[in-house]
């Protein structure tokens, strides 16, 4: 029995000994552990004496995403109220930012430093960009809408041309690749015709209205003007006075009068053809592509938005529309829905999206 007893004390006092060892080793190691640094993921409002992430939005940048998924969004907007995004891949540290795909020799590093909610970014340039944190500027969903794709088929030829509907078919413009304008079938999308033309058109579109004799617009290649043919016997109306260099955009707003876009001039023009006067000339922060005139509103493509403005008493964009990873080059409306000419994962599409009027 007294053997039994002396056991016991002595497996006791071992294991009082292991845990005073083990709650020593356990507090040892609760010391050692390092709290990461807080890192630059959040929301931000670039400050006023800021520079800027992307060239051809330095003026207008606003708030940026950093984001856990390791993509940032810049939120920019114009004096003229054109919203845009800017998004790019990123990889974040504890004290660099690395943008990939920034346009800017491909990837740029930013050293930066955080003090409580001042995030400054400064590149090898000697580059600075100040952010102030602010969990409440808008969300990407509130610059612009994602549109869904009902249904899309390749374009007929690779060209990042504009487009339009003439009540039967998608009618797409020739730029280089092809000698005629296209026909294209909206359910199936096969070329279900042509027109002829000696235009490199990049740009099409279709008179409003319904008489006999309505003319077909058409851009060509790079040039300030523009040309008007009957749609009916493709007989020369008229062609336009100079505007600006390389006509991106063509939308009719009734028998008289068109709202045409120039990429080299950022400009957009009114143009009366039956009194041959430029109504209006309104220059933009960015590169127009595509038009259509619909609803009374101009809907104008950036390039990767489609905007929908007002244009009285003043041109006034009132909504945005994209979908992610689409370049937007041409706008259609076939009565329905519209129709845009994209390109995508290296290829042109023809796309039929869930924006009405």
């Amino acid at each position: 029995m007294r053997n039994l007893i002396k056991n016991k004390l002595l497996v006791f006092k071992r294991a009082s000994i292991l845990l005073v060892v083990l709650t020593a080793y356990s507090c040892g190691k609760k010391d050692e552990v390092v709290v990461a640094p807080e890192v630059a993921f959040g929301k931000w409002e670039l400050t006023g004496n800021s520079g800027y992430f992307f060239r051809e939005n330095r003026k207008n940048e606003k708030y940026v995403h950093i984001n856990t998924d390791n993509t940032i969004d810049v939120l920019s907007e114009d004096p003229l109220g054109f919203k845009r995004v800017k998004s790019k891949i990123v990889t974040v540290s504890d004290d660099q930012i690395t943008i990939s795909g920034s346009g800017e020799g491909g990837v740029v590093i930013y050293n930066y430093t955080l003090a409580e909610d001042t995030l400054i970014l400064e590149n090898a340039s000697g580059k600075t960009i100040e952010l102030i944190r602010n969990n409440n500027i808008p969300e990407v969903s509130d610059w612009f809408e994602e549109l869904t794709i009902l249904s899309e088929g390749p374009a007929p030829w690779v060209e990042d041309v504009d487009i339009a509907y003439n009540g039967t078919h998608i009618v797409y413009g020739n730029g280089r690749e092809s000698e005629t304008i296209g026909l294209v079938n909206t359910d199936n999308f096969n070329l279900d015709g042509e027109i002829t033309t000696t235009h490199n058109a990049f740009v099409v579109e279709v008179e409003k209205g319904d008489a006999s004799d309505r003319s077909i617009f058409q851009g060509n290649d790079g040039r300030d003007t523009f040309y008007a043919y009957t749609e009916n016997t493709n007989t020369f109306v008229f062609k336009s006075p100079e505007l600006g260099a390389w006509i991106k955009g063509l939308a009719s707003i009734d028998g008289e009068n068109i709202w045409v876009s120039s990429g080299n001039e950022q400009q957009l023009y009114h143009y009366n053809y039956s009194n041959q006067e430029i109504v209006q000339t309104i220059d933009l922060d960015f590169k127009p592509q595509g038009l259509d005139y619909q609803g009374g509103f101009l809907y104008v493509s950036d390039g990767a938005k489609i905007h929908k403005c007002q244009t009285s008493p003043t041109l006034k964009p009132v909504k945005s529309y994209g979908i992610k990873n689409h370049r937007i080059y041409g706008i259609a409306y076939d009565g329905t829905n519209f129709w845009i000419s994209a390109w995508v994962n290296g290829s042109y599409k023809l796309i039929k999206t869930d924006l009405t009027l």
